[in-house]
C-alpha cells in the first residue's frame, strides 16, 4: 500500500514537472501570470523542479559523452575532440550539475537586489521563480543536444529562449513596469556573462591544476 502510494506521488510529481516545463515553453505568457501568484519556496523551487530538470543535462553527458563516446567537438561538427574517460566525464558532469543550482541561486539573488532599481519587487521567492523557469530550455535542449551540430544550433536557441522567458516573466512575476522591461532584461543578461566568465575562470583554473598539474589524474583524459 505504501510503495503504492509512493510510486502514485512520483508519478504525479513528474508530470506536474513535465506539464510546468511544456506550458512554460510553448504558452509562456500565461503561464507567467499562474507562476506570479503561486504559493512555493525556495526549497519548493529546488526540489519540485530545478533539481529533477538539471539533472537532465547531468545524465545526458554521462550517457551520451561518457558511454556513448559523443564529444563536444563531435556535437559541433567538428570531430577530434579530447579523450576523456568514463569517470572524468561523470565527475564534471557532477561538478556542472552543482554549479548550475549554484547559479541559479546567486542569479536569483541578484535579481531581487536590482529588481527595485526598475520599479521591481524586491522578493527572494518571486525573483527565484522567474530565474528558475526561464532556465527550463537550457534544462530541456539538453536531451537533443548531443545529436551532431544540429544539438549546437538548438543548444544557442535554448540560451534565446530563455532570454525571452525572462523579458516575458519580468512584469507579472516582479511587478517590473512593462516599459523597464527591455532595460532590466540587458542588465541580467550583463550580470550573467560576468558572473559565468568568474566561474569559467575558477574552474578553469581548479580543472587545469587537477589534470595537468597531477600526473596521477593525468591518465583520465586519456583512459590511461
Amino acid at each position: 500500500m505504501f510503495c503504492s502510494q509512493t510510486s502514485q506521488f512520483w508519478r504525479a510529481k513528474s508530470m506536474s514537472i513535465v506539464q510546468r516545463a511544456k506550458n512554460i515553453i510553448l504558452n509562456p505568457s500565461d503561464e507567467w501570470n499562474v507562476i506570479a501568484s503561486e504559493p512555493t519556496t525556495i526549497g519548493g523551487l529546488y526540489t519540485g523542479y530545478a533539481t529533477p530538470l538539471a539533472l537532465i543535462p547531468l545524465v545526458s553527458t554521462i550517457l551520451f559523452t561518457g558511454i556513448l563516446g559523443i564529444s563536444a567537438a563531435d556535437m559541433m561538427g567538428l570531430g577530434n575532440g579530447m579523450p576523456m574517460d568514463l569517470m572524468a566525464i561523470s565527475g564534471m558532469a557532477a561538478f556542472s550539475f552543482i554549479l548550475s543550482l549554484v547559479t541559479l541561486f546567486v542569479m536569483g539573488t541578484i535579481v531581487r537586489l536590482v529588481s527595485p532599481s526598475f520599479n521591481g519587487t524586491s522578493d527572494k521567492v518571486q525573483a527565484m521563480k522567474l530565474m528558475t523557469y526561464a532556465s527550463t530550455p537550457s534544462w530541456v535542449v539538453a536531451l537533443i543536444s548531443w545529436i551532431p551540430f544540429l544539438g549546437a544550433l538548438l543548444s544557442f536557441a535554448a540560451i534565446a529562449y530563455v532570454v525571452y522567458l525572462i523579458y516575458l516573466g519580468l512584469h507579472p512575476v516582479l511587478g517590473v513596469p512593462k516599459e523597464k522591461v527591455a532595460g532590466f532584461t540587458v542588465v541580467i543578461i550583463l550580470i550573467y556573462v560576468v558572473l559565468v566568465l568568474i566561474i569559467s575562470s575558477i574552474v578553469a583554473g581548479l580543472l587545469y591544476s587537477m589534470f595537468f598539474g597531477n600526473p596521477m589524474m593525468g591518465g583520465a583524459l586519456s583512459g590511461a
